[in-house]
């Protein structure tokens, strides 16, 4: 037998170990076929058969033979700490390790780095037998935006920042924010932490105030975790706090945007619609009439700039005469020698 066959034949045994139910009348071989195809191996009812007769004289199976179908099952008080996993939860950790690591504290990361481990094993060792093992390779997450490099975080300093987090304690830190020239220093009171394209933010207030703020984590200069608790607003719900658009650096009002919108975006937003309530309507000129519900903010200013060359903001007045005035701070930079 091949190297290949025989890990193939050891990973497809292991799992249906692991599919074997705990008591009677167990499972019969069709339905441990069915479920070991479900799981990605190419394998037949008689194969199965073969395998349980040969398991079962290395461990406490049972055969319910007293009336068809037979079903199979762990003989009472049998030890089933199986180690392992299945495809599909190799392919999952796989996929998401790299976000996990960002959002989850060291010592977490630190517990499932052992399943990472075996995740990466077992993909490997089914990667020329099984077609589902090589799923990773033929999938990716991309941002819709302008690709750039992640910052650069200090490990030990993310690792204090979760832990206090986790631990609902206080942080001083020296903070270097994006338009400031001076380091300033924080008492913190750590919120939320959350994951915004290549940036870690830390959602905390700053004493003596209650209000939530942003702080990009590899803006943090130093950090020690206090032994002061963490005073957190009851009314603070990280997810409330996102669908109020704060993550799009939002203050929270919402406007009704209305502008006139070039065919090429208008079919782009009837797949992708900027909100729930968009609308939109052909002119006779063949541009389109867009109104839609959405935050008002930063993250709203920098699309429609973005695509300044495809419409033409109608309303509020305030949004159109901000987006004019940058257009044209923009023409005068360009007309410069």
């Amino acid at each position: 037998m091949s190297a290949s066959s025989s890990q193939n034949t050891i990973a497809r045994q292991w799992q249906l170990l692991k599919l074997i139910p705990t008591r009677a009348p167990g499972l019969e071989a069709r339905l441990l076929t069915q479920q070991l195809q479900d799981a990605g191996f190419s394998v037949s009812k008689r194969t199965v058969e073969r395998d349980l007769q040969e398991l079962s004289l290395l461990f406490p199976l049972q055969c319910n033979e007293k009336s068809k179908p037979y079903g199979w099952y762990w003989m009472r008080d049998a030890s089933l700490d199986i180690p392992g996993i299945t495809l599909a939860e190799a392919l999952s950790l796989t996929l998401v390790e790299t976000q996990l690591r960002q959002l989850l504290p060291a010592p977490l990361i630190d517990s499932l780095q052992a399943r990472f481990n075996v995740a990466k094993s077992k993909l490997k060792a089914l990667d020329t037998m099984n077609a589902g093992a090589r799923w990773p390779d033929k999938v990716a997450s991309v941002s819709a935006g302008m690709q750039l490099l992640p910052p650069k975080i200090d490990a030990e300093l993310l690792q204090k920042v979760q832990q206090a987090l986790l631990e609902d304690k206080q942080l001083d830190v020296s903070y270097h924010a994006l338009h400031q020239s001076a380091v300033k220093q924080y008492r913190l009171n750590p919120l939320g932490l959350i994951q915004r394209g290549q940036i870690s933010y830390l959602i905390a207030s700053a004493e003596p105030y209650n209000d939530p703020l942003r702080f990009a984590v590899h803006r943090f200069q130093q950090v020690e975790i206090t032994e002061s608790s963490a005073v957190i607003p009851t009314e603070f719900n990280l997810q409330r706090y996102l669908a109020n658009g704060a993550m799009e650096f939002s203050e929270g009002e919402s406007v009704k945007l209305e502008l006139t919108a070039k065919p090429v975006l208008a079919n782009l937003l009837l797949e992708t619609p900027l909100s729930a309530d968009m609308l939109c309507k052909e002119l006779e000129n063949g541009d389109y009439h867009i109104s839609a519900t959405v935050h008002k903010g930063w993250q709203l200013n920098l699309w429609l700039m973005s695509q300044s060359s495809y419409l033409t903001v109608l309303a509020p007045l305030d949004v159109r005469e901000s987006i004019k005035q940058q257009l044209t701070e923009s023409l005068r930079m360009y007309a410069q020698p």
